[in-house]
């Protein structure tokens, strides 16, 4: 690690902070696992955001390059000069810029949208946003202070936090719950609000390697296609391979379950139609039973019929 750090205190900040700090894999929605037909609003607001393509996709990446690489991570935005926002890392004595262009290309994220960056300022971009207008129409609850349980959520917009707090704002944990943050941010894609997600997550992992959340190193998959871009030597680093079985596997597993479920089903009905034929019978046995007595009973129409009193 020492040849990544020109000066000693990058390398002690290192040590000190990230050396040991976890990297969550990507997290991603396979294709076929949920059905379009069945989620048509979740996946149309995903279309809106441009999102749909970037879902899909799950990249190798290098976990001990990842937490030298956010020690020295620092984002330059100088709109007022005309320059363009920046994100840049320092490594091996050289620095690495990328403006949002570059990043639009290599993560596959569309470069527009709203540039606000998600619970950091109380309105976010938009007045019209209301957190306790949110909180009603998303049909949250409160849980506790700045957290909201979610049970009573649509499915269509707890697939969308499931999106937001798996794969694009990943966190380790709290997935049951919408954050403060949250709320904004459902709320601008619930409302068809683009955001400018390369920008929202070079922010996040701004975030992350500054320490103010310390449970992870969140989208590694990211920060390692802007490497192989810069470019860096990689061939002295471990690197966790694309894991391309997952997502087969995941299909393979749901079309099994399925196919059990429709012999299961088939056997019931089996058994159902077995029972409901003798049932059938068994009536049929019966309406014979209730034809005689009564050919009986009107036979005796017209006679005396007298019973001995009981002794």
């Amino acid at each position: 690690m020492e040849r990544w750090f020109e000066e000693e205190d990058e390398l002690t900040d290192f040590d000190d902070r990230l050396s040991k700090m976890e990297i969550l894999p990507p997290k991603y929605i396979g294709d076929g696992v949920l059905p379009d037909a069945k989620y048509s609003e979740f996946w149309r607001l995903i279309d809106i955001q441009g999102l749909r393509p970037f879902l899909y996709t799950r990249g190798r990446y290098y976990p001990r390059f990842v937490a030298a690489a956010s020690t020295t991570i620092f984002i330059r935005e100088n709109e007022d000069e005309g320059e363009e926002f920046t994100l840049a890392f320092r490594l091996g004595g050289r620095e690495f810029k990328f403006t949002l262009d570059a990043l639009t290309d290599d993560w596959g994220l569309r470069n527009e949208g709203d540039t606000f960056k998600g619970g950091n300022h109380p309105l976010g971009t938009w007045n019209e946003f209301s957190k306790a207008t949110t909180v009603r129409e998303l049909r949250l609850e409160q849980a506790t202070p700045g957290k909201y349980a979610v049970s009573r959520m649509s499915t269509n917009h707890r697939l969308l936090l499931y999106v937001l707090s798996y794969a694009l704002l990943p966190r380790k944990s709290n997935h049951g719950t919408a954050t403060e943050e949250d709320l904004l941010i459902l709320w601008a894609i619930v409302n068809e609000k683009r955001i400018h997600w390369p920008y929202l997550m070079a922010n996040w992992l701004l975030r992350y390697s500054q320490g103010r959340s310390g449970s992870f190193l969140a989208l590694a998959h990211l920060w390692t296609g802007l490497f192989e871009i810069a470019p860096l030597d990689l061939s002295r680093e471990e690197v966790v391979p694309i894991e391309t079985g997952d997502q087969s596997e995941v299909i393979e597993l749901m079309r099994n379950g399925f196919e059990g479920m429709r012999v299961t089903l088939s056997d019931m009905y089996t058994g159902l139609s077995d029972r409901i034929d003798g049932l059938e019978a068994h009536m049929t046995s019966q309406d014979a039973d209730i034809r005689g007595l009564r050919d009986e009973l009107h036979s005796l129409k017209g006679e005396d019929v007298t019973m001995d009193p009981p002794e």
